[in-house]
C-alpha cells in the first residue's frame, strides 16, 4: 500500500486536521487504499533534509504544508534565502528528492473558514454557557437584533480580507478570539472587560478554536 507523509511543520493541530481531510478526500475520490501518515511541528534541533530522508525510508513521498501568511510576510520569506519556504523549495529541486517531496502552501488558515458562519460561532459558545440558547439557537439569534448585529458585524464572508493581513501574526484565529470576547460579554453582561481579557480566559478561547479541529 502506498504511504504518504503529510508534514505540517508549524502546527501539531494542523497535522490532525490534514490527516482527517486527506482520508476524506481519498474516500470521496474512491482512490485505492493509501496510508496517510502525519507529522506536526518540527523541533528546531532537527535538520530539515535529514528529517525528510528519515521519512522517505518508510513513506513513498512527503508533502510539506506551511502557512503562506499575508502578501507582505510572504514576500519577506521569499527574500530570505534561509527561510523555511526557500529551504523546502531547494530540497524539492534536489535530484535526490524530485518526485518525492512536495511543498503545499496553505493560503487560508483553517480557522478562517469558521468566519463564513459567525452565527454558528456564537451558538458554539451560547449552547455551552447559556441554557436559554440550547434549543433553536439560530432562531433566537436572528430574533435578537442586538446579537444579530454583533455577529453580522464580524461576518466578512470573504476571508481573504482577514487572513494574514500583516506581519504581526494577527489573522483568523485572533479575529475569532476577539469575536468570542464580544460573545462572552453579550452572554454575561456582568462580566467585566478585565475578566474577559484575563490570560486564562484568552488562553481558553485559543484552545476552543484549536480543539474545533
Amino acid at each position: 500500500m502506498p504511504s504518504i507523509r503529510i508534514w505540517t511543520l508549524e502546527s501539531d493541530n494542523d497535522a490532525k486536521a490534514v490527516k482527517c481531510l486527506a482520508n476524506k478526500l481519498i474516500g470521496f475520490r474512491q482512490h485505492a487504499p493509501i496510508s496517510i501518515q502525519t507529522a506536526g511541528r518540527r523541533k528546531s534541533s532537527i535538520q530539515l533534509k535529514k528529517a525528510i530522508q528519515n521519512f522517505l525510508k518508510q513513506d513513498d513521498c512527503v508533502i510539506i504544508v506551511v502557512d503562506r501568511d499575508g502578501p507582505r510576510a510572504h514576500r519577506q520569506r521569499l527574500q530570505n534565502s534561509n527561510s523555511l519556504i526557500n529551504q523546502i523549495r531547494q530540497i524539492e529541486k534536489d535530484s535526490n528528492f524530485v518526485g518525492k517531496v512536495f511543498l503545499v502552501e496553505a493560503i487560508h488558515e483553517l480557522e478562517a473558514w469558521l468566519l463564513i458562519d459567525c452565527i454558528g460561532v456564537f451558538c458554539y459558545f451560547a449552547t455551552k454557557r447559556a441554557q436559554h440558547y440550547r434549543n433553536n439557537c439560530r432562531g433566537k439569534v436572528l430574533a435578537n437584533i442586538s446579537i444579530r448585529n454583533l455577529v453580522n458585524s464580524y461576518q466578512k464572508g470573504d476571508t481573504e480580507e482577514i487572513v494574514g493581513t500583516g506581519t504581526d501574526g494577527k489573522g483568523a484565529k485572533e479575529y475569532l478570539i476577539e469575536l468570542s470576547e464580544k460573545i462572552l460579554s453579550k452572554l454575561n453582561p456582568k462580566l467585566s472587560e478585565n475578566d474577559i481579557k484575563k490570560p486564562d480566559t484568552i488562553r481558553q478561547n485559543r484552545l476552543n478554536w484549536q480543539n474545533t479541529f
